[in-house]
């Protein structure tokens, strides 16, 4: 076995190895590295990762109907522990380790104020290198905005409606889906803004649609209708309907590998569904009130749901009858929940005007909590962590968002400018930037 190359992947850490067995056959192998932390120690991490590789390189010895017919290639290798290959394996291994001891940016500057919309903004979203932005609003249009010189590259006009929802596909970002109000959802070139294609069918606004993780083919969205439909984007044929849930739904979100899709609603539970056979897996029911949001973890084993119960819930995907953890010391509705990168840490914020961040260790019971975040003077509508889970990012009613340390909760800096509620916000990828964007009709770019 040789390998051609190591793709490495900063937050949460983890890599692939592209290889040729010794007959010649490429294959990728990914490698998740929650666990990576600075102090690891490399070398052992290396020696394990190579002998899983090779384990897999050693069960491809079968000639396949695509090896009879091509013609032979020369082997690249042996299946042994290629000195260089380990050398390599431990320079990509210290390179995730040094971007870990890096120093976490703790304050930021306003670079750019974006003020091309007329009516206030929704959602907003990074591309995968930063250098650019989408930002929906209720002026029915999504602006597609350079990040360093808040330059408008299009503006995807044909929404009836307040565009609510915005994404690309990630990480290509050759694509953008938008959501809209209209009860559509449409997918644009990301490089020249035109509409590839538009998706009917629900008969009330449309709060969420997001690609398949593992390719652009696809979308889900979810409705204030009661359903999440599936569509093929090269024909823009409905492909699934799922109809289980009995009032609106808020949320539809594909896991890592797309094979499950979790959907939140208004009738108090969330459901894990099976996208291949077009199944209902289950349902998660616990909570007495509508839900605001629901999330996966990185690795898919554990799901958040947020309530206007004023509780926030953890439930493992392997044991869904009840929930694993409950985290229920806010006084308010709880309106969003988020995973750090990792998936040890769960933040939840809430109309009290906190945000809260919990531990996600231990058997069941109780979260614990690690710290509070109190100093908004209105409700904490959204929230995200940075990238590297240090520092924790809140959009509030108040007008301002605010940066707070992650393990004290003591806030680093407050976001100040906006002149009305802020309701959405982001990190970049790497962490070097924040979006706010606020219902006085502007977002603001902070590096």
């Amino acid at each position: 076995m040789s390998a051609n190359k190591i793709f490495l992947r900063y937050y949460p850490p983890g890599l692939a190895i592209n290889y040729r067995t010794a007959k010649g056959n490429e294959r990728l192998r990914h490698f998740d590295l929650l666990d990576l932390d600075s102090k690891t120690n490399i070398e052992p991490l290396a020696d394990r990762i190579l002998l899983q590789t090779l384990a897999e390189a050693e069960q491809d010895r079968s000639p396949t109907d695509s090896d009879k017919n091509s013609p032979p290639r020369p082997a690249s290798g042996s299946v042994t522990r290629s000195p260089n290959t380990f050398s390599a394996l431990k320079q990509a291994l210290e390179k995730l380790q040094k971007k870990l001891r890096e120093p976490v940016k703790k304050k930021f500057y306003l670079h750019k104020c974006h003020n091309s919309h007329i009516l206030p903004l929704t959602n907003v979203s990074f591309d995968r290198s930063g250098e650019r932005c989408l930002t929906g609003s209720y002026d029915r249009t999504c602006h597609v905005i350079n990040t360093q010189s808040a330059q408008v590259e299009h503006i995807l006009t044909g929404h009836d409606n307040v565009v609510f929802s915005v994404g690309f596909n990630l990480p290509h970002c050759d694509k953008i889906v938008t959501g809209s109000f209209d009860g559509s959802a449409k997918v644009w070139s990301s490089s020249s803004g035109q509409c590839l294609c538009t998706f009917y069918g629900h008969t009330a606004e449309l709060v969420a649609a997001e690609f398949h993780p593992m390719h652009s083919n696809s979308i889900a969205t979810a409705s204030m209708d009661g359903t999440v439909r599936i569509y093929d984007v090269e024909t823009s044929h409905e492909l699934q309907q799922l109809t289980h849930h009995g009032a609106e739904v808020i949320a539809a979100r594909y896991n890592r590998d797309g094979q499950m899709l979790l959907t939140g609603s208004f009738d108090h539970t969330a459901a894990i569904w099976d996208v291949r056979s077009k199944s209902l897996v289950h349902q998660l029911r616990g909570h007495s009130a509508e839900l605001s949001n629901c999330v996966w973890n990185f690795s898919g084993s554990l799901i958040a749901t947020g309530s206007l119960d004023n509780t926030a819930r953890i439930w493992d995907i392997r044991k869904m009858d009840q929930e694993l953890f409950l985290a229920a010391k806010h006084g308010d509705e709880v309106l969003d929940v988020s995973f750090d990168a990792a998936g040890r840490l769960l933040a939840t914020c809430s109309s009290d005007c906190t945000a809260r961040v919990w531990k996600v260790e231990g058997s069941s019971g109780q979260l614990e909590m690690l710290s509070l975040m109190a100093g908004h003077a209105d409700e904490v509508s959204k929230m995200c962590f940075s990238p590297s889970g240090c520092m924790l990012l809140t959009a509030s009613a108040d007008n301002t968002a605010r940066l707070w340390l992650t393990d004290s909760g003591q806030c680093s800096q407050v976001l100040a400018g906006h002149e009305g509620e802020v309701f959405s916000c982001a990190y970049s990828y790497t962490g070097d930037a924040i979006l706010t964007a606020s219902k006085d009709n502007t977002c603001r770019f902070w590096r």
